[in-house]
């Protein structure tokens, strides 16, 4: 009886050591669209939300309608917004702007506490960025001479068409930039001098054009969005951008670590994001956390990309 005992529990022991084993040394995946798949560290657990993949075999009916769905209203708003703020006639976006979409609950932990992060992924078709471009390029070539100086970012200027190659070309000549005390604070103030203003141009721009409301609901829709307007405020301490090299080849990367105030009542927050070009389109994902939570999530973020700073970024 004592052996059989004896060996019962080398076998329990040894049985919990496996399982133990395994559970450390287990990593969770996330898809992060293209053909491309991130490990997080072991302990960080991954829940997943929602998942439509870019590959349209692995999705179900209702995977291909959340997609069709969705493509339509981001072409409508694409196409709505491009006429409404620059009034020039350029030829409509159709076709799909996202080949795919996921959203995920990343979950660690460490001597600091429980740390959460939303974790959304989206991935831009070639189509729709080469229909960005050619609409970037109607537009320089149609607006007055006094505004051209104003669209210097265009990227209709440095290429012509989308590929993985010409992306990370620009990508690595890409200079870096951080923005954090004096300079960010007169940033914030002069946008939230024009936050108000800002937002209420673009509601009268899309009341403008909206045809299913009448002039009494457009009015109070109005004036509600005026006084909510008026409530809100930005603050950031941080906000920057470089180029990387990842396991994925060369991407970007930037990092906002700011708050949103209404009312007195502040929520503070960090986005982390990395833009990683592929031959079909450009993978986006965007880290969502609380500020004090930075930190872990970016060093997460560099394990499960790999990250290694270019020249261009330092």
């Amino acid at each position: 009886m004592r052996a059989l005992n004896k060996k019962m529990m080398t076998l329990a022991c040894a049985t919990c050591l496996t399982i133990g084993m395994g559970a450390v040394a287990c990593a969770d995946t996330v898809d992060l669209g293209y053909g491309l798949y991130g490990s997080t560290s072991p302990t960080v657990k991954v829940a997943k939300v929602m998942h439509v993949s870019t590959d349209p075999k692995l999705r179900n009916q209702e995977e291909n309608n959340f997609l069709k769905m969705t493509n339509k209203t981001a072409i409508d708003v694409v196409n709505n917004t491009v006429k409404a703020q620059t009034g020039v006639s350029v030829e409509p976006m159709k076709g799909d702007v996202l080949d795919g979409y996921s959203l995920y609950q990343l979950q660690g932990t460490d001597k600091q506490g429980h740390h959460v992060g939303q974790l959304v992924v989206v991935d831009y078709s070639k189509n729709a960025i080469d229909q960005v471009i050619n609409m970037n390029k109607t537009i320089l070539e149609k607006v007055p001479d006094a505004e051209k100086a104003a669209i210097k970012s265009s990227i209709s200027k440095y290429v012509d068409s989308y590929s993985k190659e010409k992306a990370q070309q620009q990508l690595q000549g890409l200079k870096g930039n951080t923005i954090e005390g004096a300079k960010l604070a007169k940033d914030l103030k002069m946008l939230n001098d024009k936050l108000p203003a800002h937002i209420m141009g673009v509601v009268d721009k899309m009341l403008a054009t909206e045809k299913n409301l009448s002039p009494k609901s457009k009015e109070e829709l109005r004036s509600y969005v005026d006084f909510m307007a008026k409530q809100v405020s930005l603050d950031a301490t941080h906000v920057a951008y470089k180029p990387v090299q990842t396991r994925y080849g060369t991407a970007v990367t930037g990092d906002l670590r700011g708050s949103l105030i209404y009312d007195g009542f502040r929520n503070t927050d960090s986005l982390i994001g990395y833009a990683v070009p592929t031959d079909k389109g450009v993978s986006l994902q965007i880290l969502m956390s609380d500020d004090s939570s930075h930190d872990y999530w970016a060093n997460e973020l560099n394990h499960m990309y790999q990250t290694q700073s270019l020249k261009g970024g330092k």
